[in-house]
């Protein structure tokens, strides 16, 4: 290594990011064997660099990054101390690179051994600057690096030896494409703040930040490119140049809005939770998050979130979840830029893939309500129990007041405002302040949530199938697919439209539940979902449920398919029964019978009342009496505890 010399800044020629990304080439249809196959002439960017000069050559070397020559990977015997270099997966030996004049290194082609070499340098030397001008000092000496140091179609960054060494197999060389060397220098970010790197979710985290410190450069390049500035190339992929050569396809996305999270799963670096990437589950969020912040301040977003991302690596360690990564990076959002919104960003694209962990889980039977059964919700800590006080508001009903010491699960049972149309929806606010122990500082809690006054009854006949769901086994989902047909050819899909499903199953978040029209669009109606309960038994409407709104003006007339898909072992389940057409009705309590028949725009010929009695209350314990009773009678709580709590 050398040690001596001064630095200059020369020019050279290379690519940032890379070639394919300079050009806007489109993606072949299959691979590139070699770089001989790319079919344009290349073009160069002049870039300015600081490289170190020693005898009169120009090295690849500076205060901040090293060529090195990495000849084997040594490890050491905890017991002997022996020591034993392993140089199977290394190039053969080479000298370092030395240029003999400014005008040698400026005349590199990309088809030249030495400029891997060069892009490599350049890149990492370039975002170690950027992260100083961040504010951050996070490597005290230069990263080493060998951009022809594997032989194989892979690249790594050894912690112990702060080297970063590329790969040349696969038909391109790695560092050809700076997705890859940035994503390298990201798993040095985190080793280096984050010294005891290790166990819980830290692989795909680490994979992910990689990912999103290689995107994020990109996509800032692109932005601050006059040429490119609003026209952005691929900014949802990484790995553009190197990821299309060799035998497949080997790109990632930093936009895979399919991926949820499970607490419970193991996210380890390049594997599968669930049929989604545990890498682009981290990525995915961060990047998007970057994208709605540059949306919203131009191009200062960049280095602010950026900074944001860094700073939330800090005072963190060992076994660490997504979700810790997650509640960290809001907080620090908030501290750091109070005045701004990149916290609320974050909390919804994070919220988006379930990685925001709640404090409690409020739920209740079915999203719409039969007006003749006590409306039950249940709440529950997520993780650590806490005494609570709190209050409920439905649709603008007096607040009914709570309060529990720690549990485990509470049932509050709610009455239903009186003068509610069938059909319609109602607001269910909850409004909680909680504390994990005495000493510890209170925190609140709060959530909404859109309830419907009544059951929809369908025009169509309730199909029995009680057909089993295959379980997954081994790397294999379960997969099952159901069809329903609907006969009138003339009708559409309106707001007065529904699917019924009842779903038996021990785990519903092993399930991703899917609708597709006769038309082709399809839906995900449950994915992954949460519950205490098991299985699934309610409706989704066209007037009620998001989902389902993208089917309204389509002919309904046709095959709908239903497909039900378990990515997880050990728990089976079954389609008991479904359905889906035009809503004739909402069954509610008599009263408000005529008020559905009156409103329902999609079955003017229907006159048909379906009366059903009112709801009774629920029989009362002493304390739930004594709660209601200072509530002033609006409601009753009733406490449920369980020996278990399934997740």
């Amino acid at each position: 290594m050398l040690s001596k010399g001064q630095v200059e800044s020369v020019s050279a020629r290379l690519f940032t990011p890379d070639l394919r990304t300079m050009d806007r080439q489109p993606a072949p249809d299959s691979p590139w064997a070699d770089i001989t196959e790319y079919p344009n002439v290349p073009q160069y960017l002049l870039k300015n660099t600081e490289v170190l000069k020693s005898g009169g050559k120009y090295y690849l070397s500076n205060s901040r990054v090293t060529q090195v020559d990495a000849k084997a990977l040594v490890s050491v015997d905890p017991v002997t101390g022996k020591k034993t270099a392993d140089n199977s997966m290394f190039l053969s030996e080479n000298e370092l690179m030395s240029f003999s004049s400014e005008e040698d290194l400026r005349q590199l082609s990309y088809t030249d051994d030495s400029f891997a070499q060069l892009m490599a340098f350049y890149h990492l030397d370039l975002s170690l600057r950027y992260i100083e001008s961040l504010g951050f000092n996070i490597f005290n000496h230069p990263i080493n690096f060998d951009a022809r140091g594997l032989s194989a179609n892979n690249s790594t960054y050894y912690y112990g030896s702060k080297a970063a060494i590329f790969g040349i197999g696969g038909g391109s060389a790695d560092a050809l494409d700076a997705d890859i060397v940035l994503h390298e220098l990201g798993h040095g970010i985190h080793y280096q703040i984050v010294p005891d790197w290790a166990y819980g979710h830290t692989g795909a985290i680490g994979e992910g930040f990689g990912d999103y410190w290689a995107g994020s450069y990109s996509y800032r390049t692109q932005f601050e490119e006059a040429t490119s500035s609003g026209q952005a190339f691929e900014i949802d992929t990484v790995f553009n140049w190197d990821g299309y050569f060799g035998h497949k396809k080997g790109t990632r996305s930093l936009a895979n809005q399919d991926a949820r999270y499970f607490e419970n799963a193991e996210y380890r670096a390049h594997e599968y939770v669930a049929g989604e990437l545990g890498d682009e589950l981290w990525s995915t969020p961060l990047f998007q998050s970057l994208k709605d912040s540059v949306s919203l301040y131009q191009a200062e977003a960049f280095t602010e979130f950026d900074a944001l991302v860094l700073e939330s690596m800090y005072g963190l360690g060992r076994g660490l979840k997504m979700h810790d990564m997650a509640q960290n990076m809001v907080y620090v959002a908030k501290v750091m830029y109070p005045g701004k919104a990149y916290a609320d960003i974050l909390q919804r694209n994070f919220n988006e893939h379930g990685l925001l962990k709640s404090a409690f889980n409020i739920e209740t039977s079915s999203k719409y309500v039969d007006p003749n059964k006590a409306l039950i919700m249940k709440l529950s800590p997520t993780g650590r129990q806490a005494s609570i006080q709190g209050e409920m508001i439905l649709s603008g009903m007096k607040k009914h007041a709570f309060q529990h010491n720690k549990f485990t699960a509470l049932e509050v049972s709610l009455p239903l405002p009186q003068s509610q149309i069938c059909g319609k929806s109602m607001q269910l606010d909850t409004n909680l302040a909680y504390k994990f122990e005495e000493n510890l500082a209170t925190q609140e809690w709060n959530n909404s949530q859109t309830l419907v006054y009544g059951t929809p009854k369908l025009s169509t006949d309730i199909k029995y199938v009680d057909s089993i769901i295959p379980d997954a086994k081994g790397g294999n989902a379960g997969v099952k697919t159901f069809n329903f047909t609907l006969a009138d050819r003339n009708a559409k899909v309106g707001e007065q439209f529904a699917v019924f499903l009842d779903i038996e199953h021990d785990k519903l978040s092993d399930l991703k539940v899917s609708l597709t029209s006769p038309h082709g669009t399809k839906v995900n109606l449950l994915e992954h979902k949460r519950s205490s309960t098991s299985g699934f038994t309610g409706y989704f409407t066209t007037e009620h449920d998001d989902v389902m709104s993208v089917f309204k003006s389509q002919l309904s007339w046709g095959t709908w398919r239903l497909e039900i898909i378990d990515y997880a072992t050990e728990n089976s389940g079954r389609l008991k029964s479904w359905a889906i057409g035009p809503i004739d009705s909402y069954l509610c309590a008599e009263e408000n019978n005529n008020n559905n028949n009156n409103n329902n725009n999609n079955n003017n010929n229907n006159n048909n009342n379906n009366n059903q009695s009112s709801g009774g209350s629920t029989s009362l314990s002493l304390l739930a009496l004594l709660l209601t009773l200072l509530a002033g009678r609006l409601s009753t709580v009733r406490k449920t505890l369980f020996t278990t709590l399934r997740k």
